[in-house]
């Protein structure tokens, strides 16, 4: 009975330690699933109007931000992209230590350059923030 009972318990441990570590995904309050650019892209993809500082936050404090190399990332300075400045995160949402290793990450940005495989060819540039998602099997 004893060793039941200890099967029983290390099995309910690892259920547990295994749920908090998959991760799970929320979306930012108010952000919308944006179909057209998910169809198009490589991952799922929401859109706001709030701001970069905003949803970053709100990511940081789900997740773990992930320094990419040349990001802005929360503290750093935009990117030049022409005229505009180019705010981008990295955020693990499922407590590895790097993208490479993640199996759901989050990426957010600001503003949106190439959202549509038109404006890739147009040029056209959105005042929104994108919220990617990267999810692998």
């Amino acid at each position: 009975m004893r060793i039941l009972s200890r099967a029983v318990t290390a099995s309910v441990v690892l259920l547990l330690a295994s749920m908090v570590t998959a991760g799970e995904f929320k979306a930012y309050p108010g952000a919308k699933l944006d179909d057209k650019a998910t169809r198009e892209g490589t991952g799922t993809v929401y859109t706001t109007a709030d701001s970069f500082e905003k949803v970053a936050a709100f990511y940081k404090g789900v997740g773990t931000e992930y320094m990419m190399p040349r990001a802005s990332g929360t503290s750093g300075k935009p990117k030049k992209r022409g005229a505009y400045d180019l705010w981008e995160a990295y955020f693990i949402l499922d407590g590895v230590k790097d993208l490479a290793g993640s199996k759901l990450w989050a990426k957010v940005q600001r503003p949106a350059l190439g959202l549509y495989k038109e404006d890739l060819s147009s040029g056209q540039v959105r005042d929104v923030t994108v919220i990617v998602l990267a999810k692998k099997p």
